[in-house]
């Protein structure tokens, strides 16, 4: 499984497409061995086992920002699950020692946006929504 993190709504900040990256994982023969996750979107072009809008993500906090090298990761597509298999106290010890990437302050509007934007499985909007 490759894990791309950081390419979600505040991650990026924006949700950049990943097409390019599975037509590499196709392109080195692997399209059929390697699953591909973000937390960023992918559009139409994207072929294999790919997973995106993953929430909540990594820039956040989300498992994804956790996982390291070697972790086992199962994914069933008739289940529509992903098992990540590290036990909960290890878990617990990543969440405790995990600090933020962004540290640099972004400039106008990207700083508004950050502040603003919603997770991907809520649309990533910067508002709260229509007021009836």
């Amino acid at each position: 499984m490759l894990i791309i993190r950081n390419e979600g709504p505040k991650g990026g900040p924006g949700m950049r497409e990943m097409p390019g990256t599975s037509a590499l994982i196709y392109g080195q023969g692997m399209g059929e061995k390697v699953a591909l996750i973000n937390d960023s979107r992918f559009s139409g072009a994207t072929r294999g086992m790919c997973i995106g809008y993953a929430c909540p993500e990594a820039a956040e906090g989300g498992p994804r920002a956790l996982v390291r090298d070697g972790d086992s990761i199962r994914t069933d597509r008739s289940a529509r699950s992903i098992d990540w298999q590290v036990d909960e106290a290890e878990v617990a010890r990543r969440r405790a020692a995990w600090q933020s990437r962004r540290g640099e302050r972004l400039a106008g509007a990207l700083e508004k946006y950050d502040r603003l934007v919603g997770p991907a499985n809520e649309s990533a909007v910067t508002h709260c929504g229509a007021v009836g």
